[in-house]
């Protein structure tokens, strides 16, 4: 993002949710103020990854089954609840 001073100002994270898994990976979501969500993993960074997809994306089904599956049903529920309220 730009912003009004023309510099560059990278997304804040509005929501964030963790999964750690104790001897295992972890896992993370959150919502972005550019209007992303996003799905991590990775404990060190050579086995660290992200996807996102956009709002409209995730309510259309993007991202879905991969946030159900590492972050769980409530996690999933508490975005698309917060999304439905910004009128997504």
């Amino acid at each position: 993002m730009i912003n009004k001073a023309g510099k560059y100002k990278p997304p804040q994270k509005i929501q964030e949710w963790k999964n750690d898994v104790p001897d295992g990976e972890l896992y993370g979501a959150y919502i972005s103020d550019d209007q992303k969500v996003w799905c991590t993993s990775g404990r060190f960074s050579h086995s660290s990854g992200a996807i996102s997809t956009s709002w409209s994306g995730f309510m259309s089904g993007e991202l879905n089954e991969l946030v159900v599956k590492t972050m769980g049903q409530d996690v999933f529920n508490e975005i698309t609840s917060y999304l439905k309220q910004q009128n997504t």
